[in-house]
């Protein structure tokens, strides 16, 4: 029996060597370090390997770091593949140290949860100050056009909504209408409390168009730069595009430090830069928002 422990950058490597610091080598955990130039695909790719490798029959779970992020959402494509292998969230040295002398994963949860305690932390109700985004909302309620690949994952998630005060996310796709463990992937992403749209170029075009979310603030996500132009040339009306994140593929080259683009996608992009929309690079909100032609001018 063995268990998948995942994460973003090195936290899972760091919970099983601090687990083995405290209880002993710890061979049932096998880590996938998921980076910024990888994609969810090269996630799954990862996942595959271990059990194909272990054998899946022998795997009881996927731990990841948190739910909503790229490991955990890779992690439910696996699980539509092997359905005895549960997909947890949540993942700390706690737990780890809980399955490692010999708990089972029910009681290592359940003990996970106990572990956060506090002294001196007041009990005071905080108020939540309103973010106001400095984007523009037009009459379409678009608040930020971003293109990532990853779709709904961690930073969208719990950093970018949070920072756009951010009402709706609307994932505008033709072929994850037609992925239901996509589709799936995306509703158990969403965070709480926001509203989820999943449409084809088509139909966000229409409903963009005729004010269907006037009032709303819209988070609008692709995932291809193509996208990006049937978008504009269907009408819908946005002064600027974020190019956010585009993991490492063949034929790509590397643009920024989360950005890999091929020339037909850089000519896309330099085509909706023409067309009067101004296209800027910024992974985080906390990053410098720079023009993403000064990134190809470096490269020239």
């Amino acid at each position: 029996m063995y268990f998948i422990i995942a994460s973003h950058g090195e936290y899972a490597e760091a919970c099983k060597k601090s687990c083995e610091m405290i209880t002993g080598a710890a061979p049932q955990f096998s880590v996938v370090t998921f980076t910024e130039e990888m994609t969810k695909e090269s996630v799954e790719s990862a996942y595959r390997k271990i059990l194909e490798e272990k054998g899946a029959e022998q795997c009881q779970a996927i731990i990841t770091d948190i739910k909503g992020g790229t490991p955990y959402n890779a992690a439910i494509a696996i699980r539509h593949e092997y359905p005895s292998v549960a997909l947890v969230s949540g993942l700390c040295l706690g737990m780890l140290i809980a399955l490692n002398v010999g708990d089972t994963l029910e009681n290592a949860i359940e003990q996970s949860r106990e572990i956060i305690t506090g002294e001196g932390v007041s009990a005071a109700k905080q108020t939540t100050k309103a973010v106001v985004s400095a984007e523009p909302v037009e009459n379409n309620g678009i608040v930020n056009f971003r293109l990532d690949e990853r779709l709904i994952h961690g930073q969208v998630a719990t950093f970018w909504t949070r920072t756009l005060g951010v009402t709706r996310i609307m994932i505008v796709d033709n072929n994850i209408l037609i992925d239901e463990i996509g589709k799936n992937a995306l509703q158990a992403a969403v965070p709480s409390g926001i509203r989820l749209s999943v449409l084809s170029v088509a139909n966000a075009a229409r409903r963009l168009n005729k004010g269907a979310y006037a009032g709303q603030r819209v988070f609008l996500i692709v995932r291809r730069t193509d996208t990006i132009r049937e978008l504009l040339d269907a009408g819908v009306k946005v002064k600027e595009v974020n190019i956010g994140n585009m993991g490492v593929k063949d034929g790509r080259k590397q643009i920024t430090k989360s950005v890999y683009c091929t020339k037909e996608e850089i000519k896309d992009i330099l085509d909706i830069e023409k067309s009067g929309v101004q296209v800027y690079a910024q992974m985080v909100p906390n990053d410098d928002k720079k023009k993403f032609t000064s990134f190809l001018n470096k490269e020239a």
